[in-house]
């Protein structure tokens, strides 16, 4: 009798201990998080054309770190979460010996935090988002001739927000 009665307890003692268990607080990979901004590249001569850009060196201002793209045709950049403007210097043909052409772009939007949950956390998605070329009309050289904003809500990084026409 005494034998059943600890056999009985140390059963009922591990399934009382593996039942109180939690799977291990890890955001997985396919869990949406913060997104990043999308941009497209087009020929600014044939507007349903995407057009490669090379050496494109995108650099946050306030950080001063820079992102180097090779030849794409889209880029995905990360926005500030908090801050409502982030501003970011385009450099086309960063690397050849002249410099390249350099645009700067200022982002501008709200933020909307939304509980993921425990292991991710919050994510903040971008509502009302706008874009400026700064000193568009003082500079001759700007190599960006056109931009579209084709999302004005950024959720998720599965579609495209931002049209750049070179």
């Amino acid at each position: 009798m005494k034998k059943t009665l600890f056999t009985s307890l140390v059963i009922l003692f591990i399934l009382s201990i593996f039942t109180s268990c939690e799977r291990d607080d890890i955001c997985a990979e396919s869990t949406e998080t913060t997104p990043k901004l999308v941009i497209d590249f087009f020929d600014v001569n044939n507007p349903s054309n995407p057009r490669n850009v090379r050496n494109l060196a995108v650099r946050e201002i306030e950080n001063d770190t820079a992102i180097l793209f090779n030849s794409t045709s889209s880029i995905a950049v990360p926005l500030k979460t908090d801050a409502n403007e982030t501003t970011y210097v385009f450099n086309l043909n960063a690397l050849s010996e002249s410099g390249g052409l350099t645009d700067t772009l200022t982002f501008s939007y709200d933020t909307r935090e939304l509980y993921v949950n425990r292991a991710c956390g919050f994510k903040v998605n971008f509502i009302d988002f706008r874009v400026e070329i700064q000193n568009k009309e003082t500079n001759p050289e700007n190599w960006i001739r056109d931009i579209q904003v084709r999302e004005n809500s950024i959720e998720n990084e599965f579609e495209t927000h931002l049209y750049i026409f070179y």
